[in-house]
């Protein structure tokens, strides 16, 4: 009977949050309920803050940490933000660095609307189940920098609580408190993805590291369950001399360009060789996406052909393939199909428990 004690403890503590890493910010105006320096109340409820000789300066006070509480506002030019519970401030070589403190649920909303928005009601509940055991399932994620998660797209996106929508709030209210555990007993990180391409992976065979859920086939007779998706068949070429630099690689002789040396069962490639160099898929993935976009190298379900000096890929699907095929979870949903019975199909060796 410890589990359930465990997962209470797990979703009760609040979550530490860096936001707002990837905007890097030397200035901004803070409104808040209340403000403290170092521990000590300020009057102020809206205060200028930049960072300064490795400290803050928040209006005409010098401090190590700023805490703002309550409702929240962070203000920098074209950029609104809002948070709620407690935003921290402190100076990370002259540049502001911002963590959130915020309870699961109240941190949810804002990631389901920024994953999943516009999806029917179902799949906005599967997604805040999933969402929800990732959250935590991943507490310290980013435990040797100081903080559990990030808001970027490699934890979960999460852009404050101006871009939650009343159906988000709804599909986290209904399923408040429910994660996924692997046979119903055991709590991994579960993901998500936008379209499998017709069958989806193991997270220890795509990222290394265990998670919930296993491959699972997502076609039948009428073919992969998110084949409607836009984009769903992707084709995308690219200069041989053009991948080899991107990838640091001389595209000289006749090493291939694309060499697979392993796919899983769903056909998504797991490791590979270019111009002699050793990779796994997700790594290469992520080397073409910084080089040339996120959208252009689409999945890893993907073959590849070389005309002369000119290297065309062909695919199906967006994303890494593991978990939740959120393409695949709409269309159940127009079919009648509810969050359980979703979420059943993408992580068969899981219960849907709550705590």
């Amino acid at each position: 009977m410890m589990l359930p004690v465990l997962l209470l403890a797990l979703s009760s503590a609040p979550l530490e949050v860096r936001v707002l890493e990837r905007d890097r910010l030397t200035e901004v105006m803070l409104e808040a309920d209340r403000f403290s320096c170092d521990g000590k109340k300020l009057a102020n409820r809206a205060i200028e803050v930049r960072p300064k000789d490795r400290r803050l300066r928040a209006g005409d006070q010098a401090c190590e940490v700023l805490t703002a509480e309550g409702d929240i506002r962070v203000l920098s030019g074209a950029l609104k933000r809002r948070y709620y519970a407690r935003l921290s401030l402190s100076n990370e070589a002259e540049v502001l660095r911002f963590i959130n403190t915020i309870d699961v649920e109240d941190y949810l909303p804002s990631v389901v609307e920024a994953e999943a928005g516009g999806s029917p009601p179902a799949a906005l509940e599967a997604q805040a189940i999933v969402s929800r055991t990732f959250a935590v399932a991943s507490r310290g994620r980013h435990s040797a920098s100081g903080y559990d998660l990030c808001d970027l797209s490699h934890c979960q996106v999460f852009r404050g609580h101006d871009d939650e929508s009343a159906a988000a709030r709804k599909a986290v209210k209904q399923s408040a408190g429910q994660v996924l555990l692997v046979g119903g007993v055991v709590l991994k990180p579960a993901f998500f993805h936008s379209s499998c391409g017709g069958g989806t992976s193991k997270a220890i065979d795509v990222f290394s590291e265990e998670g919930a859920g296993g491959g699972v086939n997502d076609t039948g007779k009428d073919g992969p369950l998110c084949k409607d998706a836009e984009g769903f068949a992707w084709e995308w070429s690219i200069e041989r001399i053009e991948l080899a630099a991107a990838l640091g690689a001389n595209p000289q002789g006749d090493l291939s360009a694309f060499e697979i040396l392993r796919r899983d069962g769903s056909g998504r490639v797991l490791q590979l060789k270019s111009f002699g160099k050793r990779y796994s898929g997700v790594e290469f993935a992520s080397k073409l996406g910084r080089a040339f976009g996120w959208q252009t190298f689409r999945s890893l379900r993907v073959t590849m052909e070389q005309v002369e000096g000119l290297i065309r890929f062909k695919g199906q699907g967006l994303g890494h393939g593991v978990g939740l095929c959120q393409q695949g979870a709409k269309a159940l949903a127009g079919k009648g199909a509810d969050s359980r019975a979703i979420l059943a199909r993408y992580f068969p060796d899981c219960q849907v428990r709550g705590f």
